[in-house]
């Protein structure tokens, strides 16, 4: 082919060659002894050519090529080429074959063979390449169009800052522009060097960012560290609300029913109305400063059913005097009445014998009390009632019942163990100069949760699109332009967006009363719903979207999205791409509806809360009043990003995704079930074809795991369990003990005071004070032996004891093992120590005391 300027990958001319019947040359190819050139040709092999019709050019250390021979070879079932032996072998450099045409007297001239296209009538090829190894692809790729050579200007490319950007540009200037010597502030042109520094700054700090945002150790913002977290597996929190318990007064009307969400609760702020007053919030709130006063919104379903009885309900005492329900109790009897049937006008009731007596109490299973001490035990004054003996409890049992003695109805109920008294509750004493002081304690009805934000209302505007052009693959396609929608990333204009952990109907309805008020952070997802709105072929759709954690476990169909907090509280929403979460649509026009109010704040002091707000309501002739018992809990701050960047590297040795060993299995009961177990514990053993895991567990305020407990640590431990592995949840084996100590009383103290005072520091009770008994099932756990220095050192401790010492210290019926000898009793890995030192039940246990001296 002939020289030219230019290349080309996609060659149309060598086709129209073939189409018209020219001929040409195609390749060429080097014989393996360096003298035969085999040429292919776009046609068929010339008939009648000669050697003198090939010349040989080029060369620089072997010049001046012969062609000796030529030879046409037809290979079979291929096509024929030419076979052109030269006179000796060429250099490294490149020649150049021309097929000419001859003159009358059959000398080559400089014309092109006849029938042969000008432009491949010349082959350029190489006899052999020195860079070429025999382990590299010699084919080199044409450079279609190679760029222009530009001459680079002497740049400091150390430059990164505003003022070193701008004494390099007018030091670039003063080449370029020598003649331009102005460097006065007002001058236009150092303005637009300083625009131009002032660009190459941000641009600069924009990349240093970068690659500082790139690894959690460097990182600053907020979003990234939440990133880098969540990739591996750290929850990073963003603080969560604070929540109480609020009982409803009301006067004026037997009952009410609050029906729809209409209400919120808020704290007293500058020139407040009276308490018990109802407030409208378009009326009494507009003029105030919304953050003047906090917010408080109910969790409690509704609707929620509201009764003046339920105001103070009083506790029964059977007839006694200076009576209290003891710590830890999970029972109370409340004093109830008959509500004698009113006869309307016109109407006539019937027989009272068919009248089934009505009565004021409401009370059902799951409802909410609140026990509440109201006066001073001691001196009977309101003012001087300890606010820290208030509990509240949720209702298991509710039994209405009638005291034939004294012909007065009552009201038995029950509660969980999860909700026993921390503190024994007064109820009646005597106190001069009456003597006799009853309701020291009240029961408060009317009961619900509530928790920390202010609800907002904002119009987050519609998904833009984009127009995407897609270029044609292939030559003689159109080009296609589609309109999908744009990245939509919104912000919400109001800061300290509420998080709070999720609360279902059933932990409402169910859940102990004590447990409600507990948040873990971790599990906190945002206050914060979103509403969607998009035409469809003239059609309205519409939509909600709902917030999670992470977009991982999100289908390309499910509508969610997730919130992102920056450095400055503000929040970031951002959604799916079709693969994880879906993506919105164009022109979807989005509604939010979320809450503000978060962390710290909301951790305010008992009786803070103390109006209802309602947004429509007619009240005439009663009152509702908020009072708030309890302070304020739960409310968390954001967890700070150095807090993070010191747990998350190590989050993998803490969290266990399979259990191999023995311990992990006990481990993961600890970690899944921190309210429930004390401790556990598990151990291997081969049965002959395979391994079972034997796992034990010590449970939390109770002797024995009910078998729901043991069913839920089975399946929960059966996620985790290695292949080859069988888990079997067992009770924790008891060793009964039988011990027998001999006590010397001093001269002055009674020996059956002293005794009765070791039998209960040496018990498995709850003792009246709050201290537990030391054999106490939660004293006691896994492989924790008896030291009998321990056990004297108790004794010692009670008043009245002179001397102890300990005659026998075993296991019940097995005998002695040598443990006084050796001054402990061991207890196995799977066993924990036991002695209910019960008459009924002496198996369990025996404790024997021989009591000396005293009188």
């Amino acid at each position: 082919m002939n020289k030219q300027t230019f290349t080309c990958q996609n060659e149309q001319r060598r086709h129209e060659v073939r189409r018209q019947g020219k001929n040409g040359l195609d390749y060429l190819e080097v014989g393996e002894d360096l003298r035969s050139l085999y040429v292919y040709f776009l046609g068929s092999v010339p008939e009648n050519l000669r050697k003198e019709n090939l010349r040989l050019e080029g060369g620089q250390r072997i010049r001046n090529l012969q062609v000796s021979g030529l030879q046409v070879e037809h290979p079979q079932n291929l096509e024929a080429y030419l076979k052109v032996i030269v006179n000796q072998p060429g250099d490294f450099s490149p020649y150049t074959l021309h097929l000419v045409s001859l003159d009358e007297q059959g000398n080559p001239t400089n014309e092109p063979y006849p029938n042969f296209d000008p432009r491949y009538s010349q082959l350029q090829f190489k006899f052999r390449d020195g860079d070429c190894s025999s382990d590299l692809d010699c084919l080199q790729q044409p450079q279609t169009c190679p760029p222009q050579q530009l001459v680079e200007p002497d740049i400091n490319y150390l430059a990164k800052d505003y003022a070193s950007f701008r004494q390099l540009i007018l030091d670039r200037l003063s080449l370029i522009m020598p003649d331009w010597q102005e460097r006065h502030v007002p001058d236009l042109g150092i303005t637009l060097v300083e625009v131009l520094a002032y660009v190459g700054d941000n641009l600069s700090y924009y990349q240093d960012a970068v690659a500082t945002e790139a690894y959690l150790e460097t990182a600053r913002q907020r979003i990234s560290v939440r990133r880098h977290a969540r990739l591996i597996d750290y929850p990073m929190h963003e603080g969560c609300n604070a929540r109480t318990w609020l009982w409803l007064e009301i006067k004026g009307i037997d009952s009410f029913i609050l029906e729809s969400n209409n209400f919120y609760f808020i704290t007293s702020y500058k020139n407040s109305p009276a308490l018990a007053t109802i407030l409208e919030d378009d009326n009494h709130l507009d003029d105030v400063p919304p953050n003047s006063y906090e917010v408080f919104k109910t969790l409690t379903p509704l609707p929620i059913h509201l009764y003046n009885a339920h105001n103070q309900i009083l506790f029964y005492t059977w007839g006694e005097r200076s009576c209290c329900i003891p710590r830890g109790s999970t029972t109370a009897t409340l004093v109830d009445e008959f509500i004698e049937p009113i006869e309307a006008e016109g109407e006539r009731l019937p027989s009272t014998q068919c009248l089934e007596p009505q009565r004021k109490l409401h009370l059902k299973a799951g409802d909410i009390l609140i026990f509440e001490e109201i006066k001073d035990p001691k001196t009977g004054i309101p003012e001087n009632a300890d606010i820290n003996h208030r509990h509240p409890v949720r209702l298991t049992s509710v039994k209405p019942s009638v005291d034939e003695l004294y012909n007065q109805p009552i009201v038995e109920i029950e509660w969980a163990q999860e909700d026993a008294l921390p503190f024994p509750l007064c109820i009646s004493a005597i106190v001069p100069p009456e003597c006799d002081l009853a309701d020291i304690s009240v029961a408060r009805g009317n009961v619900i949760l509530v928790d920390h934000g202010r609800s907002i209302n904002e119009d987050l505007g519609a998904v833009p699109g984009k127009e995407v052009i897609q270029e044609c693959q292939e030559e003689g396609e159109p080009i296609q332009t589609l309109v999908i929608g744009d990245r939509f990333r919104p912000s919400l204009q109001k800061t300290s967006l509420t998080f709070s952990q999720p609360l279902s109907i059933k932990n409402l309805t169910q859940d102990p009363a004590t447990s409600l008020l507990t948040q873990y952070p971790h599990e906190a997802l945002p206050a914060i719903q979103l509403a969607s709105t998009v035409v469809t072929y003239g059609t309205v759709e519409s939509s909600t979207w709902t917030p999670q954690y992470d977009l991982i476990d999100s289908e390309s169909e499910d509508q969610h999205f997730l919130v992102e907090m920056d450095n400055d509280g503000k929040a970031h929403l951002r959604f799916g791409d079709d693969e994880l979460g879906m993506r919105p649509a164009i022109n979807t026009h989005f509604q939010a509806t979320y809450r503000v109010g978060n962390g710290l704040s909301g951790n305010i002091g008992a009786e803070m809360i103390s109006y209802i707000v309602f947004r429509n309501i007619s009240n005439s002739g009663w009152t509702l009043q908020p009072h708030q018992p309890f302070c304020a809990q739960g409310g968390t701050a954001p967890e700070p990003l150095s807090q993070v960047k010191l747990y998350a590297p190590h989050l993998f040795h803490q969290k266990l995704e399979r259990a191999i060993t023995a311990d992990d299995y006990a481990q993961l009961v600890m970690q899944h079930f921190p309210t429930k177990v004390q401790r556990a514990a598990a151990t291997l053993r081969w049965t002959g074809s395979w391994y079972e895991v034997w796992v034990v567990v010590d449970p939390l305020n109770y002797e024995f795991a009910d078998d729901k407990l043991l069913q839920d640590i089975a399946a929960d431990l059966e996620l985790y369990r290695r292949i080859g592995h069988d888990v079997i949840v067992k009770q924790a084996v008891r060793v009964s003990l039988d011990m027998v100590m001999t006590v010397y009383v001093k001269f002055d103290y009674l020996r059956g005071h002293v005794k009765a005072a070791l039998l209960d520091i040496f018990s498995n009770r709850n003792l009246p004070d709050g201290r537990r008994g030391f054999f106490h099932p939660d004293n006691l756990t896994f492989g924790k032996g008896i030291a009998l220095s321990q056990l004297v050192a108790i004794a010692h401790a009670v008043p009245g004891v002179e001397s102890v010492s300990l005659t026998k210290l075993e296991r019940l019926f097995e005998g002695s093992n040598r443990e006084i000898e050796e001054g402990f009793l061991p207890i196995g890995s799977l066993e924990i120590a036991r002695l209910d030192n019960d008459p009924n039940f002496p198996e369990n246990g025996k404790f024997t005391l021989d009591m000396r001296g005293g009188r």
